[in-house]
């Protein structure tokens, strides 16, 4: 059982700060501008267009979401500056992680 309780407010203000300094906007579907940090999550990437490709290669990404519409935005980390090839393999993730 994890003991997983969020985002911490700190690091979503990171996240929302790199966005913003790139130019980040409204959601592109219903044009609002109210969005929420979400989550952290992986992205799987596939070496070929198989089926069951299993590299096991993913990207470190956060899911921000549009308050208005429900709709969700995946951004990678690296591009962000929020995520380092150190950082992947100081946690053991190995080093085909930090591809983003």
């Amino acid at each position: 059982m994890s003991n997983y309780k969020g985002i911490s407010t700190n690091e979503k203000q990171r996240i929302v700060s790199a966005l913003k300094s790139r130019g980040a906007g409204s959601c592109p579907r219903c044009d609002d501008s109210q969005w929420t940090v979400s989550e952290y999550s992986r992205i799987e990437v596939q070496e070929t267009n198989a089926r069951n490709g299993g590299s096991g290669t993913t990207i470190p990404a956060v899911m921000i979401v549009c308050q208005h519409c429900g709709f969700i935005a995946q951004h990678a980390l690296q591009p962000l500056g929020l995520w380092s090839h150190d950082a992947t393999i100081e946690s053991g993730m190995g080093k085909r992680e930090a591809l983003a």
